[in-house]
């Protein structure tokens, strides 16, 4: 890769480009004025394809406005914010340090783990944050009523000087600017989500303490508290279904439990009622334990276990021009973080719940995702999911892909399905961005191997993404001739075929979903009753929505829809 050429943008020279995200790339920069006057910063520049783009757009001036608004000692600072050269831009503190996530890997790797001391001071400074941000006013004294949404290890900062940060509040809304957010929007990453945001209801800023505790918990063990497959991730989240702190790690001060418990409430109102009272306890317990932490101590920690890394840091930014002149400097790339995210969690990047029995928009990034709604006076959506699922303790059987047996029998993978392969890693990077390249690149993957199901099932997404509708029918029916226990493509085809008003066609899907009984078995059940509504088919529509909340007594929407037809 040839090195990264610094890019003047007025008074600001770029050096490095850290991330790209779905919305925005991230780059080290620096302000360099009058008589050598310079200062660090992080630059993030919205992506030139989504500049033109309202929705993306009004988002990214949506985080500015409210970010600049948050002015605490835990919390990013905003610099500035403007337009050069017809490309939006953010500015804020830069901040040598790290995040939790590559915290909690270097400390397993170098058998350094945080103490309680060090968890229950990051987790304090967290809540003293949040909650500023919880009771922000504007400039009129009017609540803003902010919920960051999106807590998570990669979202807490800590410097090597021992500050604790909470950034990214790309996600955060207030009241005033969404309709939408009185109803809970679905974003976030799915194994850092609250129950009731997990479920797309209504959320309120006690869904920022949940995951408070989730940190917490996963400092102290560790241990992940929610692991697996994406659905699976969030069907236990919405169940708030973990072992207990008790049985993962030992010979905690009771009021430590005491304290997870609390945050760690399924209902919100028997969790913390505020990130200030969840402050106090953990206070208090620091307090009876005699602790004194410190921004030193922590700071100490921290340059403890990253002291490697740090020298060549320091390097680079004395040389200020880029990574590149250093080989030996590798941080954390954004592939590596890529790859990391596609474990667990997954991240549920956008959604919009449901309201008054409108559209709901769903997505998951899964490898390559998408969403598109169907609007049937009630909503629908697709399911989104980067190829055949494994086998599963209920009723779905083993879909092992059913693509080159003999090969696969041998031992032995052909030059045509690498090439495949490969071409299917680099359309699922485009298919959101550009499908029309991601499309090419798949048609040239099912060339070289036909029986590639993953290359069938990501054209599908591909066409749902183009509004080809007719085209992702055939793709997704493609896949149910090659594994007809496959329950997403017939979901999917579910989806296709109420948009298209085949009513009829689409029963027949979702009750091929049904019969799979899949982890998300509650959202077909769902959509099945949709469509039977839609036929006129009253009693078999009843008869799916309550077996809808046999399966998931918290689906929301199912709830609504029950009542409004029972009132009928």
């Amino acid at each position: 890769m040839p090195p990264f050429q610094p890019i003047r943008f007025e008074k600001y020279l770029l050096l490095e480009k850290l991330a790209t995200g779905g919305m925005a790339q991230l780059y080290r920069a620096k302000i360099v004025g009058v008589q050598g006057f310079e200062k660090f910063v992080a630059f993030k520049q919205i992506l030139p394809h989504l500049a033109e783009e309202k929705e993306f757009l009004g988002s990214f001036i949506d985080e500015a406005k409210l970010a600049a608004l948050l002015q605490h000692q835990n919390i990013v600072q905003i610099y500035d914010f403007g337009n050069i050269e017809e490309t939006y831009f953010i500015t804020m503190e830069y901040l040598f340090g790290k995040d939790l996530r590559v915290i909690t890997k270097k400390a397993q790797e170098k058998n350094l783990p945080l103490n309680l001391e060090h968890c229950l001071y990051i987790i304090s400074k967290v809540c003293s944050g949040l909650d500023y941000a919880h009771k922000l006013k504007d400039f009129h004294g009017s609540p803003l009523y902010i919920i960051h949404r999106d807590i998570s290890p990669q979202n807490i900062i800590i410097t090597y000087e021992g500050d604790v940060k909470i950034v990214d509040f790309g996600i955060a809304k207030a009241r005033s600017q969404s309709t939408i957010t009185q109803v809970g929007l679905i974003k976030g990453k799915v194994a850092y989500m609250s129950p009731e945001q997990a479920a797309g209801i209504s959320i309120d800023h006690r869904s920022d303490i949940f995951p408070c505790g989730i940190l917490l918990y996963e400092m102290l063990s560790g241990n992940r508290v929610f692991t697996g497959e994406t659905m699976h991730i969030l069907d236990k989240v919405r169940r708030a279904e973990f072992d207990p702190p008790e049985n993962v790690v030992k010979g905690l001060p009771p009021k430590v439990y005491q304290i997870l418990h609390r945050a760690l409430a399924k209902e919100p109102n028997q969790r913390y009622q505020s990130c200030a009272e969840m402050l106090a306890d953990v206070e208090e317990c620091m307090f009876e334990l005699s602790m004194r932490p410190t921004s030193r101590s922590l700071s100490q920690y921290m340059k403890e276990l990253f002291k490697d890394q740090i020298a060549l840091e320091e390097q680079v930014i004395h040389l200020g021009a880029g990574v590149s002149t250093i080989e030996e400097y590798k941080p954390e790339t954004e592939e590596k973080i890529v790859e990391e995210d596609q474990k667990a969690p997954l991240k549920v990047e956008k959604a919009i719940s449901l309201q008054n029995n409108t559209s709901l928009i769903r997505y998951l990034t899964v490898g390559a995702a998408l969403v598109l709604a169907v609007v049937l006076g009630i909503a629908l959506w697709p399911r989104i999911a980067p190829g055949p699922p494994p086998a599963k303790e209920t009723k779905t059987p083993s879909s092992a892909p059913l693509v080159a047996k003999p090969a696969k029998e041998e031992g032995k993978i052909s030059n045509a399905q690498t090439q495949a392969k490969s071409l299917e890693t680099e359309a699922a990077k485009l298919l959101e961005t550009k499908p029309e390249k991601a499309e090419a690149l798949l048609l040239e993957a099912i060339q070289l191997d036909p029986t590639s199901m993953q290359s069938h099932f990501q054209l599908g997404l591909v066409y749902l993404k183009l509004k080809a509708y007719s085209k992702a029918i055939e793709s997704f029916s493609k896949v149910t001739e090659m594994d007809p226990k496959f329950p997403d493509a017939f979901f999917n085809l579910g989806y296709l075929f109420a948009g298209s008003k085949d009513y009829a066609k689409a029963e027949e899907m979702y009750g091929r979903v049904v019969k799979l009984s899949p982890s998300y078995l509650d959202e077909a059940l769902f959509n099945l009753a949709v469509v039977q509504d839609k036929l006129g088919k009253k009693k078999e529509s009843l008869s799916s929505l309550e077996k809808t909340l046999a399966v998931n007594p918290n689906n929301e929407p199912a709830k609504k829809l029950l009542e409004k037809m029972k009132r009928k």
